[in-house]
């Protein structure tokens, strides 16, 4: 374990600027956890005397991290109370997504947590690097909305494959031209701003914690269209693997002993092309595997679901007995085409631990937003930090 000495230049236990400095962080912190606050408000939260809250909010005003929006409507004896909140524009978080084999979108967040611009594109990644596509697309997204991109303090993309961020390589993906580049440090020189990268099932686990029953961690089983992913998140964060790869249950065998006929993968046994293949011999038609899905819902094809249930059980039984989580997470393009019904028939097969199955909490793209959520995270814990070092 790595200990931190004395600072350099160490500030005295106590101190008057040490504790100016941690009022004003505190009082920070309840301006971005709050969309508004007045002065009596704030000294609530922090416990401040009126003159020292006075104080913090003048300093965080001069400093840019904080604006007046107006003043208090209510009537009341003397001048109405000013109303503060941070200020959105003072810094900016952003996340890009890329899809195989050719999507990417990206999403710009402000300090209030609002996003205030996104884009989608298609890109033939034969013919644009894939740094180079996120660059461009970022740039022009926030230059639409008038967001200068030296204001965007942390940059968070997700990949669908494995980032190693030792060597800075992305592996296990079908993205064209995606393993050949080094897409953080190619965009922290462009940007001049940190860059994180993920796996996509990983931001989707991410935004499974805007659901507060999952508090206590939970495993992701992400049922694609393009793949299968587990992602899994204890209470101490993501467990992500020394090279960034766990979770990659596609390319496990499904039969241990390899005995399953074709030596299927869990990718072959319970992502698209299982799901087509037990289409086919159901008779269930559909142009990809979500559509196949949502195809035997419609038509009650008791056979299948079963059959792809006992397949999906099979696979969490696994996952329940590695990672024991109170919380089981279905989701993905094929598990939200069989929604609560596919769910129901998982829980049958599952056993003792089928009522800790569910569906996503998340509505819209978890993976866009998970990554979004990611580096707002990072963007809060960066001026906070930020607060505590200038006071150093």
């Amino acid at each position: 374990m790595q200990t931190i000495g004395p600072p350099n230049s160490p500030v005295p236990s106590g101190s008057s600027h040490l504790l100016r400095t941690i009022n004003e962080r505190a009082a920070l912190y309840h301006l971005l956890e709050n969309d508004t606050l007045t002065r009596v408000e704030l000294r609530k939260l922090t416990g401040l005397a009126k003159p020292t809250a006075s104080q913090v909010m003048l300093r965080l005003l001069e400093s840019g991290l904080a604006v007046t929006v107006g003043r208090t409507t209510a009537k009341q004896v003397g001048p109405r109370a000013e109303i503060y909140s941070v200020n959105a524009d003072h810094a900016f978080a952003a996340a890009a997504t890329l899809r195989e084999p050719d999507g990417i979108t990206v999403a710009i967040s402000d300090l209030k947590g609002r996003e205030r611009a996104s884009a989608a594109r298609l890109v033939d990644f034969t013919a644009v690097a894939p740094d180079r596509a996120v660059l461009d697309l970022l740039t022009g997204t926030a230059a639409d909305a008038g967001i200068a991109l030296d204001r965007i303090a942390t940059l968070h993309i997700t990949v669908p494959g494995a980032y190693d961020a030792v060597t800075d390589t992305i592996s296990h993906s079908h993205v064209p031209g995606l393993s050949e580049v080094r897409m953080r440090t190619s965009l922290e020189a462009e940007l001049s701003t940190s860059v994180e990268i993920h796996n996509d099932v990983n931001a989707a686990t991410v935004a499974e914690r805007r659901n507060p029953a999952v508090s206590g961690g939970l495993v992701v089983l992400w049922l694609g269209h393009e793949g299968v992913g587990v992602g899994i998140d204890t209470r101490h964060g993501l467990l992500t693997g020394a090279h960034g790869a766990a979770g990659e249950l596609g390319y496990v065998p499904a039969f241990p002993d390899r005995t399953g006929l074709g030596d299927p993968t869990y990718q072959e046994w319970l992502g698209a092309p299982a799901v087509t293949g037990l289409g086919r011999k159901h008779g269930i038609e559909g142009e990809n595997a979500p559509t196949v899905m949502s195809t035997a819902i419609e038509q009650g094809a008791h056979a299948f679901l079963d059959e792809y249930a006992a397949r999906v059980a099979g696979a969490l039984r696994l996952l329940a007995c590695l990672f024991d989580p109170p919380r089981i997470v279905l989701t993905g393009e094929i598990a939200d085409a069989g929604g609560e019904i596919l769910i129901d028939r998982v829980r049958a097969q599952a056993g003792s631990f089928g009522g800790r199955i569910g569906p996503s909490a998340v509505r819209g793209d978890a993976v866009a937003i998970g990554a979004l959520d990611s580096a707002y995270a990072v963007l809060k814990g960066r001026v906070l930090d930020a607060a505590l070092e200038d006071g150093q």
